[in-house]
């Protein structure tokens, strides 16, 4: 289901679905306690008061229309995008002889009218109605959950506070995030350190710790199923650019031949992106999305962060022992996270802010690896700062899920079995289990895509409660000392990777 539809949902659900307070008067009898046979007990008088009355105001069944038809209407406006899309892509690549393109052309019409028909079709068949349904019922239970483990914590005005904030008793229902999207970016013109006059990147790619051909998107030594889809831009004003959709002004292989066999001296100035624009917000709109399955309402800001380090443009994998100290030094060094031995308060309340960074790639075939600050009940360890890095891949359908997968594991979350899950991990994981081809039905038939399950929303808040600060659950005020003490966590040989 698109975001904007879900967005739409939870707008009327704010602001219809809410409780109102009226005062009304009332009569009543009034008589005085004697026996009957008393005259004075057969005296009665009326005596007005006003009552404070609270009125819910209730909007499922407009909810479920206006669900209903947005995401019917978004899954036809889908499937005419993928397919005039694959077209441009098939007829750009002819005239351009891309033969990639004209293949990821063809895969982005045949993904899309299958998924467009099985979307279309769990629409028809009343999967949406029944989704809806349930996951009605879950978000209800979720809320008592929830509510249990914030009253076994605070109390007072920090619970109240709490609950007003998540909207626990009406309204839409979710821990309010505003996480932060980098890519990181590669600039033509900045300086080495180590040869003066010369551009860094040069210098990098002679050494051979980089190859800038591929970074600029002209020699692909992944293979075919790991190729990124780097960006260039010339720098500059560019008479007609633009046109109101993602900018272009790419170098051609010749102009990035001239920048390197000059040693920077002639070609044009330019940036590397590690992905297009339009890839990363197909990953953002993703993780919205499927982030409200666990109460996660998201609202991702954007940004670009340079690098000038060979470590930080192709970053360790699986495939080094020292990844986690990689990691949590990128996090630390570029992107300023707070590293727990420097000040363990800090990098706590830095927890109800996310990063997820953009990088170009890593050492081996990973997409998308998490650094979490406290341990997890599956077993994964806590390292010294938080956040996520994921690179980007081709086909969209796909991989567009990794970044809300690294965020699961960034609040708890552990790798499962099965294809239909979002956290399942073809590296840690089977993909077949005894019930997946029926899980695989049922969940086309409710879902159409990964989803999280129940218990994954409950870890989450689990995680959530346990380890990130009142304030940023949306208390005012400081925690009541009842609260129970946080421990210092064990540090991980090893960072959680999807």
């Amino acid at each position: 289901m698109a975001l904007e539809c879900t967005q739409i949902q939870e707008w009327v659900e704010e602001k219809v679905s809410k409780p109102v307070e009226e005062w009304e008067k009332r009569q009543e009898k009034k008589c005085k306690d004697y026996p009957w046979y008393d005259p004075r007990g057969w005296v009665c008088w009326l005596v007005t008061i006003l009552v404070k009355v609270v009125r819910w105001v209730v909007v499922i069944v407009g909810k479920w229309v206006l669900r209903t038809v947005c995401t019917l209407v978004s899954v036809l406006i889908d499937l005419v995008r993928d397919v005039l899309g694959g077209l441009w892509d098939i007829i750009a690549g002819i005239f351009t002889l891309d033969w990639r393109r004209v293949l990821d052309g063809l895969l982005r019409i045949v993904i899309g009218v299958v998924l467009g028909a099985i979307r279309v079709g769990r629409i028809v068949a009343l999967g949406d109605t029944i989704d809806y349904i349930v996951s009605e019922i879950n978000r209800a239970r979720l809320r008592r959950y929830v509510r249990g483990l914030l009253e076994a914590k605070y109390s007072g005005d920090t619970l109240d506070q709490i609950a007003d904030a998540i909207r626990l008793d009406h309204g839409a229902f979710g821990l309010r995030l505003s996480p932060t999207a980098y890519r990181t970016v590669l600039d033509s013109e900045t300086p080495s350190r180590d040869e003066p006059g010369v551009p860094n990147l040069v210098v990098l790619h002679e050494r051979g710790e980089i190859d800038l051909r591929e970074l600029c998107g002209f020699a692909f030594t992944e293979g075919f199923w790991n190729r990124k889809r780097y960006k260039t831009l010339k720098k500059g004003v560019v008479v007609g650019g633009g046109g109101g959709g993602e900018f272009d002004n790419p170098i051609s292989s010749d102009e990035l031949n001239t920048y390197l066999s000059s040693r920077g001296s002639r070609g044009p100035a330019f940036y590397v992106l590690c992905m297009r624009d339009g890839a990363l917000d197909t990953r953002i709109s993703t993780a919205q999305a499927k982030g409200r399955e666990l109460a996660l309402l998201m609202s991702f800001d954007r940004a670009t962060v340079p690098v000038t380090e060979a470590r930080h443009i192709v970053q360790h994998g699986y495939d080094r022992p020292d990844a986690e100290a990689a990691l949590t030094g990128f996090l630390v060094d570029v992107i300023h996270r707070t590293s727990t031995a420097v000040d363990d308060a800090a990098a706590t309340a830095e927890l109800c802010h996310p990063v997820a960074v953009g990088i170009f790639r890593y050492t081996d075939t990973l997409r998308g690896l998490t650094c979490t600050l406290r341990p997890s009940r599956c077993g994964l360890g806590g390292h010294n700062a938080s956040g996520l890095t994921f690179v980007d891949n081709t086909p969209d359908e796909v991989w567009k899920y990794v970044p809300i997968h690294e965020l699961g594991h960034y609040f708890g979350l552990c790798h499962v079995d099965g294809l239909d899950r979002i956290m399942f991990s073809p590296r840690q994981n089977t993909w077949w289990s005894g019930w997946l081809l029926p899980r695989l039905l049922l969940n086309a038939y409710l879902k159409g895509e990964p989803s999280f399950v129940f218990d994954e929303a409950k870890a989450v808040w689990d995680y959530i409660v346990a380890n990130l600060d009142a304030r940023c659950l949306g208390a005012r005020t400081a925690a009541p000392p009842s609260a129970a003490p946080r421990t210092a966590a064990p540090r991980s040989a090893d960072p959680v990777s999807g």
